[in-house]
């Protein structure tokens, strides 16, 4: 997953636990494309003070994904239903042939106990 939407998903999750200064900045530079030195001439800090900030920010993101592995589940779960999408498309193309479309019911079970499982 690239950098940008790795961060900006990780951001999505887990923005809400940052303090207002750390948002803001995020948002002016991820959001709103601004570069380091119009946030600091904006904010009226130093641009190593947004440098820092952001850099701070970054890692405390990372850091809850790597405790809490929300974004993680979410892009497995992600994975499961379009499984799921898929095995019923597959069904329905099939629905003249029981054999197929039991099979496809027992490929639906075995996708739904992997989300319970997990």
């Amino acid at each position: 997953m690239e950098k940008l939407l790795q961060i900006t998903l990780l951001y999505d999750f887990y923005g809400e636990l940052l303090t207002d200064k750390q948002k803001n900045i995020f948002e002016l530079y991820y959001q709103n494309d601004f570069s380091l030195a119009e946030i600091a001439d904006y904010l009226k800090i130093s641009r190593q003070g947004v440098y820092d900030t952001l850099k701070r920010t970054e890692n405390i993101l990372y850091d809850y994904e790597n405790k809490l592995k929300l974004v993680e589940r979410f892009e497995k779960n992600k994975t499961y239903i379009k499984e799921i999408v898929n095995t019923i498309n597959e069904a329905e193309k099939h629905l003249d042939d029981l054999n197929k479309v039991h099979i496809c019911f027992a490929e639906l079970k075995r996708i739904a106990n992997q989300l319970i499982i997990e």
